[in-house]
């Protein structure tokens, strides 16, 4: 049997008040990230679902500690979206 892919879409509610908490910018909490600030808008506007190297950052992350990663991002099997 074969596992359908997943996608994560980033739930930009709770990462905007993290970062609105932590006065930090859209473009330096990319930078923490070590992505640029395009890759990370695309991720953040849920055009692109989040590749698990970005999960384990995000989940890393001192600014997003305390956030449940249910409430991160939203899984669903990858046909469920729009295609990009």
């Amino acid at each position: 049997m074969t596992r359908r892919p997943l996608d994560f879409r980033i739930r930009k509610e709770r990462i905007a008040l993290a970062l609105d908490r932590n006065h930090l910018c859209h473009e330096g909490f990319a930078q923490e990230l070590g992505i640029c600030r395009q890759y990370w808008s695309m991720l953040f506007n849920a055009r692109r679902s989040v590749p698990p190297r970005i999960r384990s950052r995000l989940l890393a992350s001192p600014r997003l500690a305390g956030i449940p990663e249910s409430e991160l991002w939203v899984v669903r099997p990858a046909d469920e979206h729009r295609s990009d």
